[in-house]
């Protein structure tokens, strides 16, 4: 069964797949806010409200809604990206109408107390002071900053401890407003159920008309001015990122720079960069490519680790790499093998429900429609070789690249 999509006629939208071949439902609430959306003074805000949308109802206590899911087996959490946030339960499908009652009542009728305010505070705080340690995330942060200079996008998602401890329950209700807006949330559901029962419950448990009319415009960043910044941390390896700006997700070039990320340093250990840098040289444990796109703006990094001693040499090779495909195109032939290898990547997640359950709620917001895989596989197999090639040189341009290196201290 295909993709369906069914108006509450209160501004939410739900979107519905069936698979009879599981016993678990998987349920989310997805919203179109995310920190990009926060003001100046808001920084790590919308990632507060993801936690204190846990802590209190009208109807239920914070240890109410903690046992709800995790008595009956199931799992609960959410997560805060630039542009979505996301509250969604995994459980037996027995209990679906648990965690679509469970899923609405904190999306829509939190009341977020002070004292779990202040509790959630310091657990942040430590959340923040945890991220410190893991120089891996603190360097992709950074490049996002120096990226996205002076921009929501490049502002760091958890906020900064001095600014989390001083937030009041009034900032926490003010950006709310953002978060519960009309045509800025849907719910979407994959397991066995039939829609007819899914959608009812839905409609009782979504029963509102209450949904602010609020105005997100975004604005687009503008300037970029590459960089080339070594700094002196305190941990034991060399970790590096070297990337350049580029496309925005409603570009025609998009699946063009997915295929080439994976190409370059995906999850395969065939992965063009893991092959040069590991298998063949030993310099690194791990190299990623990434393609990041959001709704005006994109960024492609390569990024990985290495000891001092092999930090030019690494980086010598990476560039390498990256030339080769701005100077020619792939072999046709070639490229055919990276475009299977790519599919049956994409066909294998599908089969994990959950995320799939997840990809529904952000495709809609941000595309209006759920792309079946079908024709994703069809729009990737059309992708040839001068196309990569093309955006290749765009993106890899060593005038235009930027690099960012945290070197440990000299004993």
């Amino acid at each position: 069964m295909s993709f369906i999509i069914k108006d509450l006629n209160n501004g939410i939208k739900l979107i519905y797949k069936q698979v009879l071949s599981t016993r678990l439902s998987h349920f989310g609430v997805t919203f179109n806010t995310g920190s990009r959306d926060e003001n100046e003074g808001e920084v790590g805000l919308a990632h507060l409200l993801e936690h204190m949308l846990f802590k209190g109802t009208e109807k239920r206590n914070w240890r109410q809604i903690l046992n709800s899911i995790e008595m009956v087996g199931g799992e609960m959490n959410a997560y805060t990206t630039k542009e979505k946030t996301c509250l969604y339960a995994s459980l037996i499908s027995d209990h679906t109408r648990l965690a679509i009652d469970l899923l609405a009542d904190i999306s829509l009728h939190s009341i977020f107390p002070e004292a779990e305010l202040e509790k959630e505070k310091k657990v942040i705080a430590d959340e923040i002071d945890m991220y410190a340690d893991s120089p891996e995330e603190m360097i992709v942060d950074e490049f996002y900053e120096l990226v996205f200079k002076n921009h929501a996008l490049g502002t760091n998602i958890l906020g900064h401890k001095s600014t989390i401890l001083n937030y009041s329950r009034a900032d926490v209700v003010r950006f709310v407003k953002k978060l519960q807006n009309k045509g800025h949330m849907v719910i979407s559901y994959t397991g066995p159920l039939n829609l007819y029962k899914i959608q009812n419950w839905c409609i009782n448990a979504f029963n509102t008309n209450t949904l602010n009319q609020i105005d997100l415009s975004r604005v687009a960043p503008t300037s970029y001015i590459p960089f080339r910044i070594e700094k002196t941390t305190q941990h034991h390896q060399c970790h590096v990122i070297y990337g350049n700006k580029t496309v925005h997700m409603y570009d025609k070039e998009r699946k063009t720079g997915l295929l080439l990320a994976n190409i370059l340093g995906g999850p395969a250990l065939n992965s063009i960069l893991n092959i040069s840098l590991r298998e063949k040289n030993g310099l690194t444990y791990g190299v990623d490519a990434s393609y990041n796109y959001y709704s005006d703006a994109g960024v492609f990094y390569i990024q990985w680790t290495a000891d001092i001693q092999n930090l030019k040499k690494s980086l010598t090779l990476v560039k390498r790499e990256l030339l080769k495909f701005a100077s020619k195109p792939f072999l046709e032939k070639q490229l055919k093998l990276y475009k299977t290898q790519f599919k049956g990547q994409l066909i294998m997640s599908e089969e994990g429900n959950q995320g799939l359950m997840l990809m529904m709620g952000r495709s809609y917001l941000d595309f209006g429609e759920i792309e079946p895989l079908e024709k994703v596989l069809a729009e990737i197999d059309e992708i040839n070789a001068s196309q990569i090639h093309e955006l290749a040189a765009k993106i890899f341009d060593p005038e235009s690249m930027s690099l960012l290196i945290y070197k440990p201290e000299k004993d």
